[in-house]
């Protein structure tokens, strides 16, 4: 009886009064779940160790037609004496019941015997009369309790009446005359009865489990429950069973009997009450429930009503279900059809209010209306507020429906263009294959403005470079003499001009265009990222090098902004800014989780392993290369591919692994990635591969096409493809010091003594091992020096070796070995092993694993779930969340621990390889 002492005292008091002598009443009121049975219950077996007679019997909607049902319940029995049973036996005779409907005479001999054989009880022993849900008492009973209670004077009689008042429909006859004759009685107590407390609940799961209990446990399951004991005592039923133990449950768990307890509750409801509970759950919205009066097709005062009610049993709180669980109870209690029918309406009507797209396509799917006609334009207006919005899988189910109820094909070319923008981000496989179709469509001017970007971009990520010019001189011709173009159009220019630099240059008049294009908001990262580049480029001072980043940072990862994002990274790459790169990199990198976009997460990935690549961190590099091309395939990267691969290439090179490189260099690439700076990049890496291997006269070969391709570019990129160092490498190797010495010079010239620090480190090494013994130490000392402020470890423990060789050969003992500890000290770092991964899960920016205790108890709880496959639905179902709380929850997790989907965290979750394997795998 926890938080009913109060009321078990008033009951006591009542008891008392009547047992002196005189009539009371007391009326418990409550809605369902409150405990007025069991309040009713231990009062009754208070009173009868009292020395009381008990009268029990209980309403019900079925039975409020059955004449004398209740008292039948009451009197019916071994009550009485023998002599007084036979009487009332007689009078409660189905026959004479019938005759009293009609007979006067009849219904008074009813009324008098059966009030008599009570008063006459309660002349030899306090009487108690309990009755539950006396709001389904019958006519008949009614008239008969009113009877007895006129009648009673100062019998020692105590009534005690359950009413719920929750159902605000029950028929008015059966309980006006009752409570108009209860309300004048002086000696009525009324006691409501309310839910639990937050405390309460706490108090009743702490005296089931004394031993320990959580005080957020408690706390979750009041939110859940609102503290109706008819959901509480399932919820923990449920709990216990899924915990499969006899100890308190360590986790609150949803499931058959919750379901039952919530259904129990809707079935007490009244039928207008259950259908405002039906459209509140498929509305959701708080904001929108000035719609539910046309929707229920009630007066908005009796809504409001069944609302008030709705709250009272706990399945309401603030407005909306409290749970998932139960706004799919409620809408189980109704037909399909009628599940339909109240999608449909409420799609209809939030549509004439203006609500949002995306909310109106939810509530097409929900109604089954494909074959409205209305039904696609709904859901690709939903579908574009999804990705604009960032819910990519959300988009893509819809623009999948949308696709197959386009049955005569006319958005056909839009749908497909939409669905390629959210594979852009989530999953290009299902997408690319209708490129042919998407670049007829715009050859043929069925597909303009914003929905070409993507199939362009698209087209040359995949190496269709011809293709995509082909439409982009198309769109030109279409731009009026003078007019201003498109943003979309500059858009896909400036990726031309990026990723194949050469045939920009060719086609360049094809598809220029007059006047400044038309920038929308969302566009500006591209003009902050011309004032961020001039900034680099003219050696501006650090404060307005923080002003252009902060500028440009604080833009928002989107379609549009991808680009000028993904060159800043770059531009601070090779203005040697490598430690703020990486924090940038970091940040987009949990962006790109929290959007749920692991394509764009594999572009920043591949991004962060060139950036630990340049600071000499081989196996880091290794590690974010591969987790670039696990999360999307060398066919899906098309000519993009070439990043993560030369920087995978790269490192396992200067590993030593030349396995693993070979392997790496027997991928498949495309012929036009050679076309691109990624190419060229690759061929700079492929050929630093053969020299490494003894074969740097195939080497000369690839450093030469690179030198080639750019002189027709017209491009110098002597800082971010330095092919002249690598020249000097190779001919070094051949032992031709006059020729390397020559292009070492060279590179050196064209980069200026505050060039590229990592560039000129490394080429004043090779400049020095072309030089006598006795001039080396003062050339490789100025390497040391520009690669130590460079941050490359690698190249800085090479230099350092070089030096220490050159203090060998001159005899410097002592010098050496100080110069040896230094470049050992370093080589390991740049050798040493991060902790062991499985292979599905992807590369996290730090250098240490992060542990399951960085999740709070909830976050553990939402991860043991998710990682069973379940849908973020399932799972809000399983643990009584809401949906937004488990996506919340799950983006904390995914950006702890690293991951991105449920397999990953899967992995996560799993054994982990004992450290000592693990290192014999990764040298092996």
């Amino acid at each position: 009886m926890i938080e009913r002492e109060s009321e078990l005292a008033e009951l006591a008091t009542a008891f008392g009064e009547s047992a002196a002598g005189g009539v009371r009443i007391v009326v418990l009121k409550g809605v369902v779940g409150t405990g007025k049975t069991a309040l009713i219950e231990e009062f009754g077996d208070r009173a009868r160790a009292a020395g009381a007679r008990l009268l029990r019997a209980s309403g019900a909607p079925t039975e409020s037609s059955l004449s004398l049902g209740i008292v039948r319940q009451l009197l019916a029995g071994e009550v009485f004496d023998r002599d007084r049973t036979e009487i009332v036996r007689g009078l409660l005779d189905h026959r004479l019941i019938a005759d009293a409907a009609y007979d006067g005479v009849s219904r008074s001999r009813v009324l008098d015997g059966l009030a008599t054989a009570v008063l006459e009880s309660a002349e030899q022993s306090p009487v108690v009369i309990a009755i539950d849900d006396t709001q389904y008492l019958d006519a008949f009973s009614q008239d008969w309790l009113i009877y007895l209670i006129r009648r009673a004077g100062l019998a020692r009689i105590l009534l005690v009446l359950g009413w719920r008042n929750d159902d605000v429909e029950m028929h008015p006859s059966n309980s006006r005359l009752l409570c108009a004759e209860l309300y004048e009685q002086s000696s009525l107590r009324m006691l409501p009865l309310g839910p639990l407390s937050p405390s309460g609940v706490a108090e009743l799961m702490a005296e089931r489990h004394p031993e320990s209990l959580s005080t957020e446990l408690a706390a979750e399951a009041h939110q859940l429950t609102g503290g109706n004991l008819l959901l509480l005592h399932a919820l923990l039923e449920d709990s216990r069973a899924a915990d499969r133990g006899d100890g308190p449950p360590a986790e609150l768990n949803t499931g058959p009997a919750f379901e039952r307890a919530v259904q129990l509750v809707l079935r007490r409801c009244d039928p207008v009450t259950l259908r405002v509970a039906g459209a509140i759950s498929v509305i959701g919205d708080p904001s929108r429930f000035a719609f539910l009066d046309r929707l229920v097709g009630v007066a908005s005062d009796r809504v409001a009503v069944a609302m008030e009610a709705l709250t009272r049993t706990g399945l309401v709180a603030a407005g909306r279900m409290r749970h998932p669980i139960m706004a799919g109870a409620v809408l189980n209690a109704f037909s399909a059809a009628d599940r339909a029918e109240l999608s449909r309406r409420a799609a209809d009507l939030l549509k004439a209010c203006g609500a949002d797209s995306l909310t109106i396509a939810e509530h097409f799917v929900a109604s089954g209306r494909l074959d409205d006609p209305s039904a696609v334009p709904n859901l690709v207006k939903g579908a574009q507020q999804a990705l604009d919005e960032g819910h990519t899988r959300r988009a893509t189910e819809l623009l999948r429906l949308a696709y197959e109820a386009d049955t005569d094909g006319r958005r056909r070319e839009e749908i497909l263009a939409l669905l390629l923008r959210a594979g852009w981000r989530d999953d290009l496989r299902a997408s690319i294959g209708h490129l042919s179709e998407l670049t007829e469509a715009m050859l043929s001017g069925r597909l303009r403005g914003r929905h070409t970007t993507m199939p362009i971009i698209m087209l040359l990520q995949q190496g269709r470079v011809e293709e995509a010019c082909s439409v982009l001189s198309r769109l030109a011709a279409d731009v009026p003499p003078g007019a201003r173009p498109s943003w979309e159009f500059e858009l896909v220019r400036m990726w031309l001009a990026n990723m194949y630099p050469g045939v920009f240059r060719r086609v360049a008049d094809e598809i220029r265009t007059d006047g400044t294009p038309i920038m929308p908001p969302g566009a500006i990262g591209y003009r902050l990222l011309e004032h961020f580049q001039s900034s680099h480029n003219q050696g501006a001072t650090a404060e307005l090098l923080v002003q252009a980043d902060e500028a440009l940072w604080q833009q928002p990862l989107t379609d549009i902004n991808l680009l000028p994002l993904m060159i800043a990274l770059h531009t601070m790459v090779y203005a040697g800014r490598l430690e703020e790169a990486e924090q940038r990199c970091r940040e987009l990198m949990q962006t790109c989780l929290d959007l749920q976009a692991p394509t764009w997460r594999a572009v920043f990935c591949a991004i962060a392993a060139d950036i630990a690549l340049r600071r000499g961190s081989l196996s880091v590099a290794v590690s974010r290369a591969a987790t670039a091309l696990e999360l999307v395939s060398v066919a899906e990267w098309g000519v993009m591919a070439a990043e993560p691969l030369n920087t995978l290439l790269t490192a396992q090179t200067l590993q030593g692994k030349h396995d693993e490189a070979a392997r790496t260099l027997a991928l498949r690439v495309p012929d036009v990635m050679f076309e691109t700076p990624f190419g060229l990049s690759y061929l700079l890496a492929r050929g630093r591969y053969y020299v490494e291997r003894g074969l740097a006269q195939v080497a000369l070969d690839d450093f030469q096409a690179v030198a080639d391709t750019l002189d027709q570019w017209e491009v110098a990129q002597s800082e971010t493809l330095p092919w002249r160092t690598e020249m000097a490498a190779a001919h070094l190797r051949l032992g031709d010091h006059e020729t390397a010495a020559r292009y070492a010079r060279e590179q050196l010239r064209l980069i200026g003594p505050e060039g590229h620090l990592q560039v000129r480190g490394r080429t004043m090494r090779l400049l020095a091992a072309t030089r006598e013994v006795h001039l080396r130490p003062a050339i490789l000392s100025e390497a040391v020096d520009v690669l130590h402020r460079s941050g490359d470890k690698y190249e800085l423990a090479n230099a350092l070796a070089a030096l220490r060789d050159a203090y060998t050969q001159l005899g410097d003992a002592g010098r050496a070995r100080s110069v040896a500890r230094k470049a050992n000290s370093i080589r390991q770092a740049c050798f040493a092993e991060q902790p062991a991964r499985r292979a599905s899960a992807p590369d996290v920016l730090e250098e240490t694993e992060v542990d399951m205790h960085a999740l709070s108890d909830a976050e553990r709880r939402v991860a043991k779930v998710a990682a069973k496959g379940l849908t973020n639905r399932e799972i809000a179902g399983k643990l009584y969340l809401t949906t937004s709380t488990v996506e919340q929850h799950l983006t904390r997790i995914y950006r702890k621990l690293g991951v991105s989907s449920r397999v990953q965290l899967l992995s996560r979750l799993g054994p982990q390889p004992a450290p000592h394997s693990a290192l014999q795998d990764a040298s092996a």
